[in-house]
């Protein structure tokens, strides 16, 4: 069975917002809200999160390219990719 770390990096940010995360900033998604990260943002990642942490792929998934949630507030976009170990 698949048990992957999750690296969650911001990859967009809506230019009305100041008081949240910046373009590059990055976490490793586990059990906990990261700290820095925004516990809305991370509430809505986390679902999906589970689900990649356990799965090879999902169907529509690209490989490597992994899948992007926005916060619900709808100011930053977040990338969720695997972290493979050799």
């Amino acid at each position: 069975m698949a048990n992957y770390k999750l690296k969650c990096e911001v990859v967009r940010v809506d230019e009305a917002n100041t008081s949240c995360q910046k373009p590059g900033d990055s976490f490793v998604i586990g059990p906990r809200t990261p700290a820095g990260m925004c516990s809305r943002a991370f509430a809505t990642i986390y679902p999906a999160a589970l689900a990649m942490r356990f799965t090879e792929e999902f169907t529509w998934e690209k490989p490597g390219d992994g899948l992007e949630v926005t916060c619900p507030d709808g100011f930053v976009v977040y990338r969720l990719t695997r972290i493979v170990r050799p």
